[in-house]
Order: structure tokens, then sequence, then C-alpha cells
């Protein structure tokens, strides 16, 4: 098996060198600095440039490219700071992939597109103060009542806490045991009864805000 690029990969790998080389990195020191997220400008510039949703099914808004493309393209911004290169993460293979994978096709349709166009920045809660790596011990519960969700419960080191316009909350779902009775649902950040606690103050990843949910 070949696994040398395509020329079509490598000139894809090389415009995201330039660009973020060039563009990102007094971006990125400023973000570090101050410890605030990417700026929405820059979104739509990630989107412009082609940079979200590069492996994303092209029906909803995505390029329709490899996994591997994704990763040469987040590789370069990560070259430069985990802090420019996190929004290409999460729009490309973190859980924007789940969406596509899992969700309805509303959900599908109503997310992606907007993810995309850089309009929107979705993060992923799975840990809770006693749930790290362990995640089968998470407490954090989703009831269905009627036509509505009612989840209950404490996340913890979220990234993109209190910065993302959705949520893809990891809880359980049934009193089944172990991963059998974990699911995962969508929260809009201003969907009553959602708060968020103070910024982590991090070793690292800077600018990336952590806090609980």
């Amino acid at each position: 098996m070949d696994f040398s690029l395509t020329s079509e990969q490598h000139e894809l790998q090389r415009v995201a060198r330039d660009f973020s080389q060039k563009e990102m990195t007094p971006v990125a020191i400023e973000m570090e600095k101050n410890r605030t997220p990417l700026p929405d400008k820059w979104m739509k510039k990630y989107s412009e440039m082609g940079f979200l949703g590069i492996n994303i099914d092209s029906n909803y808004g995505g390029l329709g490219l490899s996994n591997i493309d994704a990763l040469l393209v987040l590789e370069e911004f990560a070259k430069v700071s985990s802090a420019v290169a996190w929004p290409i993460f999460e729009s490309n293979v973190g859980p924007i992939k789940a969406v596509e994978h899992f969700a309805n096709e509303k959900l599908k349709e109503k997310i992606i597109p907007e993810v995309c166009k850089g309009n929107l920045f979705v993060a992923v809660s799975m840990s809770e103060p006693n749930a790290g790596s362990a995640l089968t011990d998470l407490t954090t519960k989703a009831e269905i009542r009627n036509d509505r969700v009612v989840v209950n419960g404490t996340k913890r080191w979220c990234s993109g806490a209190g910065h993302a316009g959705g949520y893809i909350v990891y809880c359980r779902m049934s009193d089944q045991p172990g991963a059998k009775g974990i699911g995962a649902v969508y929260v809009e950040k201003e969907t009553p009864g959602v708060s968020f606690g103070e910024p982590e103050q991090l070793m690292g990843w800077n600018g990336i805000p952590s806090a609980d949910i």
C-alpha cells in the first residue's frame, strides 16, 4: 500500500502551512497571552479558505475530502499553536463528525452547514467531577419527557465551555450499566438552565476556554 501524499494533498498542506504561519502566528500570540478564544472573524476566514468541514459530506456544506486531508491541515495549524488549531479539530474530526455519523437528518441539516460556514462552534463535553478517563462512571442523566430531553448534571473540563454555541453532552440515557446506558444530547448554549463555571487556569492550551458546565 502506498502512503505517499498526492500532489493535491501536498498543495493543500502548503496552503495550510503558508496561511497558518503568516496569518495566524500573531493571532496565536495574542490568544495565548490573553487566554482568549479565536475571534469570530477568523472562523469566517477559516471557512473561506476551506479549512472547516474538509472531510464532511458536501451535501452538508463540507468539501467531501478524506480524514487524511483534514489532518494535514490540522497538523500545520498545530505547529503554530494549539489555540488556532483547536477550531479546525472541532470542525473536522471532533464533535462535528459525531453529528455527521449519528445525528438524525434534521439535526445534521441544522448544525453542520453552520459549522462549515464558520457561524457555529460546537464543543464536546464528556468528563465529570467523578468521571474523567473512566467515562462509564458518568452520572449526568438525560430523561425524555414528551417531546423534550431534560439533562441534569455537571460536566468538567469542557474545552470551549462558554464560547461554543452548541455542546455534544454525553450522559446516561438509561439505567443500563457501563457503556450501554450512555448516549449524547446536543445542547445549545442559550438553553434554559445551562450555566458555566469559572475558566480553568491551565498550564497550557491557553486560548482554549475550559470550564464546568
